[in-house]
This record gives C-alpha cells, structure tokens and sequence, in this order.
C-alpha cells in the first residue's frame, strides 16, 4: 500500500505529465498554424504569379518568335486580307476575334498545317475575317489588324497578336501595344497604319463582317466557312482545333472535286 508520500509524488508526477501533454498540444497547434499559413501563402504568391504570367500583354505569350512566323509566312502572297494565291479557285474563310482564347489555339494547332497542306499548294487562299465579338478592345484590334492589311503584313500582325494575347477585356489592347505588335509585324510606315485604323472605311468592313457571320448563321469565334469561285459561301464545320485542319482540308477537297 502506498505511503502519503509516495502518493503524493505520484499527484505531482501526474501533474507534471499532464500539463506536459497540454504544452506539446499547445505547440503542436501553434505549429500547424504556421504550417497552414505558409501554405496559405505560397499558394497566394502561386495564383498572383499565375495571373501576371497570363494577363501581361507583349510578352510572346506562346512563345512564339519573330522567325517562327517569318517562316510560317515565308514566300506566301498576301493581298489585303487574303493569304495565297489570288487566283485560286477556292477561298477559305476565318471568322476570328483576336481576343478570342480559342481562335489562339486555333492558330497554335492548326493554322501551320492548313497553310502547309491548303494554302502554299494553292487548293485555297485564306481570308482571315475580323468579326469583333468579344467587346471594344477586339474591336481596336481588328481595326488595326485591317490596318497592317492595307500594307500586306496582315497575317504577320495576327500572328504576332495570337503570341502577345492577354486576357480579354483586361485591358491590354493600349495603343502602345498595337503599335508594338505593328512594329513587330514589320508595318513599314506606322504613321499612315495610324491613319487607316481610325478610318471610315475600315470601320465599315468590322461592321460588314459582323452582318456576314450573322447571315452565315455563325454564333461564335473561330468559323469557317469556305467559297468555290464566285458561288455561295458554305460553313465548314470543326469539331476542336487539333481536328480542324484535316475537317477544312477534306472539305476543300471535296469542293475541289465537285462532290
């Protein structure tokens, strides 16, 4: 039987044990607090990098260089809009907002192989139409585009405007960064592609691409559509831009035979 004593150092060493126990808690809290802030942190740090990565404008955001569109575009006529032989029998037609997320993976995934199977053989030139959906800026944007046109670097500036895309209506489309993308594109004279992206006349062609997508029946960016001769134009209908350049090349064949 245990003595007062004794019993009474069993008390103090429960005690001691227990408010050990209660310390190691105390700490074991305080630590996974820390733990669950940093985390809390680094995940914030992670989305704001996320988002500035994503929404700068100018920065080559696909990273695409100015020899990957150079040899893109290598030795292609271009008229206007229009790239490809004048001539051909078959015209395809793009129907883009250059703001439009989806037109730049279009153009990622299959405007290299449509220009390499459809266009450079000449089964079709292409006509790129600026149909500004997604608000003013895509409206800046298709003005200016169709004012580098006026000086035939049109596909090169849409090509380098897909590469510097930021997120739309963030407003990133600043005069400084169409200009940029102009000069990018090798505009030679900037001072009269000033001067033809705030004219009447281009003004009229976004406005008449507008009604001719809404004639077509299109609902959204991008669409293609294609003409053989002077004869009604036809969609084309694409199911994901890994696909669409096998879809726009079978369909072009197919209007090339007659069938």
């Amino acid at each position: 039987m245990a003595t007062k004593s004794q019993q009474k150092r069993k008390e103090l060493r429960d005690k001691r044990l227990q408010a050990e126990a209660q310390a190691q808690n105390a700490d074991k809290r305080q630590n996974l607090v820390k733990i669950l802030g940093i985390a809390a942190f680094l995940v914030v740090i992670g989305v704001v990098v996320a988002i500035v990565a994503i929404s700068s404008g100018g920065g080559g955001g696909d990273g695409k260089s100015s020899s990957d569109v150079n040899k893109l575009l290598a030795g292609i006529p271009q008229n206007g809009t229009t790239l490809g032989n004048p001539d051909a029998k078959i015209t395809l037609y793009e129907f883009g907002d250059l703001q439009c997320p989806i037109c730049d993976q279009y153009s990622k995934d299959a405007t290299p192989a449509i220009i390499k199977n459809v266009v450079r053989p000449g089964k079709a030139n292409w006509d790129f139409k600026q149909w500004a959906i997604l608000g003013p800026d895509s409206t800046l944007a298709a003005k200016a585009a169709l004012a580098a046109a006026e000086q035939n670097r049109y596909w090169q500036y849409i090509e380098y405007f897909y590469a510097n895309q930021g997120i739309e209506n963030s407003g990133y489309v600043t005069d400084d960064f169409l200009t940029e993308i102009a000069n990018d594109a090798g505009v030679p004279d900037i001072d009269q592609w000033n001067k033809d992206r705030e004219s009447a006349a281009i003004a009229k062609q976004v406005e008449q691409t507008d009604a001719q997508a809404s004639n077509l029946g299109f609902s959204g960016t991008p669409s293609f559509a294609i003409q053989v001769g002077d004869g009604e134009i036809q969609p084309v209908q694409t199911s994901s831009s890994t696909a669409a350049a096998d879809e726009i090349a079978k369909a072009i064949d197919k209007a090339q035979s007659g069938s």
